[in-house]
């Protein structure tokens, strides 16, 4: 099944059946491991899965806490709870008082909202998030500089980054994150037909560089930046895929240019960690210069 399928299944099982189904019943029949189903989920939300369903949980029963006058127990039970004090402890960790607290204190409540995914996330079936707004501190490249036509960059890049990764990363010294693969775009002229692009690896200083290898440092910078998973091996973002990813990003930019200009024409990157790859799902990075609109 397709990634973002999958998790769109996933999605709707968990808020149709919240209350008093037994968590295994929602990826029953689902084609995946749950281990992978677990690694996916926290790498498309950030949280964990099992943590996400208790808080759903949670805050579906508070409907029936604060609007009738059902026991405690039996809120407790309908919601997949065998015991009382159970759901009390869970209750109390999430929102930091008892459900008995709650039903009296007059407090507002923060609650966790259903999580969704819309067709605008679907890139060949996988999934793209974005923008996050991000601050990346100042960090030096080593690797191997090519000239790509813009008309080709969507094949060409790709290659080039195969072909570094396979056969010339082993002589950058002392990388910082040893499996983690970066990809520096930089646009010298607007005039110009073509960027360098930099497969390469991060170091922490320029002192010792390669015989025909190029150095680069990306300054400190506010960055846009979007994630990509997908229900391949990280060597298998070709070109199809490539271009399909920055359609997506060019979209999701675009909803946002009352907030943000993207400064992409100055340089972009993306960033693959490759030992997130856990045999079936693998996701990448991407990140440019942004500037604040002034309101």
């Amino acid at each position: 099944m397709e990634t973002y399928k999958l998790l769109t299944e996933l999605l709707t099982r968990i808020e149709e059946n919240i209350s008093g189904t037994r968590n295994t019943e929602y990826w029953a029949d689902l084609p995946i491991s749950i281990v992978h189903l677990r690694r996916l989920f926290r790498f498309a939300f950030g949280v964990p899965l099992q943590s996400y369903i208790r808080s759903r949980k949670l805050a579906n029963s508070l409907e029936n806490l604060m609007l009738t006058e059902k026991r405690i127990l039996d809120i407790a039970i309908e919601f997949g709870y065998e015991h009382e004090q159970t759901y009390i402890r869970a209750f109390k960790r999430e929102y930091g008082f008892t459900p008995g607290e709650c039903r009296h204190s007059g407090r507002n409540i923060h609650v966790t909202p259903p999580l969704h995914l819309f067709p605008k996330n679907n890139v060949f079936g996988n999934v793209v998030y974005g923008p996050d707004m991000i601050m990346v501190p100042s960090f030096h490249l080593i690797g191997r500089k090519y000239q790509i036509e813009f008309a080709e960059s969507v094949t060409k890049a790709p290659e080039a980054a195969k072909q570094f990764w396979w056969n010339k990363r082993h002589k950058v010294p002392d990388p910082v994150e040893p499996n983690i693969y970066y990809g520096l775009t930089r646009t010298l002229d607007p005039s110009l037909s073509w960027t360098n692009y930099l497969p390469s690896m991060r170091v922490k200083n320029l002192t010792d560089i390669p015989d025909g290898f190029t150095d680069d440092t990306v300054p400190t910078s506010l960055c846009v930046g979007f994630r990509y998973i997908g229900n391949h091996h990280y060597e298998e973002i070709d070109g199809i895929r490539a271009e399909a990813l920055y359609h997506a990003i060019d979209r999701l930019a675009e909803e946002h240019k009352g907030r943000y200009e993207l400064q992409d024409s100055e340089f972009f990157f993306e960033k693959i960690d490759t030992d997130a790859y856990d045999g079936q799902y693998c996701q990448m990075e991407w990140l440019a210069p942004i500037r604040v609109k002034q309101t």
